[in-house]
């Protein structure tokens, strides 16, 4: 781009807000202390941050403002720049680079002293200037502001749109880790769960040299009532059995759950061989007062079941599964007894005295 004329530049400055109201001899010194500059597109004419002892007019092309890297203004022929820099003697507040070719007249300090501060209608000229840029800069944070306020808003509803997901999540986390300690068709406790308890409660009661006993129960001739009803009814038979179970065992700390097929289990916390005894035939009865036909049984003429009981002292050396070992074997004495009946583990044959011979 070849630089404007003499002439041309003359008329361009006379256009300018800032330059118009100057004498012919004040323009003319002036011109003759400043410097023309042009750009190629892309090119930086100040940099934030400089020191600023000269101003800027745009005489053809664009210049793009721009604060911590981001665009703020474009200025085009007759705008002016630097003027705040050079005035109050501070490091420049923004970056002016070339949009396009680009050509400018550089106002040095002295000649803003010398020619154009002492003009009353140029200093009313800067004034506007100012008033200007200062309403465009608050109209500018008054919009950013607006966008803050929405962005916060935005934020905000996010915030607890994630609170409600979390407290979902932890609902569901709730709900599914007790659905994973439920068998899916009595809805009594699993075995699973009784694994875990029977492993707590074992450690308490050794803690505190107390009581802990376990009873079996298995519904005698299952696998007859199967076939001769249905695997439907047997399903049927199986949640209410479980049901029966549950509701005799009803103190806070027991637990009844299904062991596996038609066999369930009772932990009875803080009970001796006798408490346990007495549950155990509560449970036998109440199963059996369901009065469930049983055509196939050869015990009885309705469902029956039988159990094994087993209480013991837990001490050094022993393990959770010699309580369910012996429970089991007292479930297999009832069975072999006959069915239909209550078999305590430490009536059975060869058992031990102590601690595990109390059941």
């Amino acid at each position: 781009m070849m630089k404007v004329s003499q002439d041309i530049l003359r008329a361009l400055v006379k256009e300018t807000d800032l330059l118009a109201p100057l004498s012919e001899e004040d323009l003319k010194a002036l011109l003759e202390s400043c410097r023309r500059v042009v750009l190629p597109p892309g090119e930086a004419l100040c940099r934030e941050g400089e020191e600023g002892h000269a101003m800027f007019v745009v005489l053809s092309g664009h210049l793009v403002v721009s604060r911590s890297g981001k665009q703020v203004a474009v200025g085009s022929r007759g705008d002016c720049f630097g003027e705040m820099a050079l005035i109050e003697s501070r490091e420049r507040a923004a970056t002016l680079r070339a949009l396009d070719e680009t050509e400018v007249l550089e106002i040095p300090e002295s000649g803003f002293w010398a020619h154009i501060a002492h003009s009353p209608a140029s200093l009313m000229a800067l004034l506007r200037i100012f008033s200007d840029r200062s309403r465009h800069d608050l109209e500018a944070l008054a919009g950013d502001n607006i966008k803050l306020q929405a962005y916060a808003e935005e934020v905000e509803r996010a915030n607890r749109e994630l609170v409600e997901i979390r407290r979902q999540l932890e609902d569901k986390n709730r709900l599914l880790e007790r659905l994973s300690a439920l068998d899916t068709l009595t809805g009594i406790s699993n075995r699973r769960r009784f694994d875990d308890v029977l492993r707590q409660e074992w450690k308490r009661s050794a803690r505190d040299n107390s009581y802990l006993s376990l009873l079996f129960c298995d519904i005698d001739h299952f696998k007859l009532f199967n076939d001769t009803y249905g695997h439907q009814a047997g399903d049927d038979c199986l949640v209410r059995v479980a049901q029966a179970v549950e509701d005799t065992l009803n103190r806070p700390a027991d637990l009844a759950a299904r062991y596996g097929g038609e066999e369930f289990v009772g932990l009875l916390v803080d009970t001796d061989s006798e408490g346990a005894r007495l549950l155990a035939e509560r449970v036998r009865v109440r199963v059996e007062s369901l009065d469930i036909e049983h055509s196939s049984s050869e015990v009885s003429a309705v469902l029956t079941v039988s159990l094994g009981s087993a209480s013991l002292v837990p001490q050094g050396g022993m393990r959770p599964e010699d309580l369910v070992d012996l429970a089991d074997r007292a479930l297999y004495a009832a069975k072999q007894g006959g069915r239909n009946r209550v078999v305590q583990a430490h009536t059975l044959p060869g058992a031990k005295d102590g601690a595990v011979s109390a059941g």
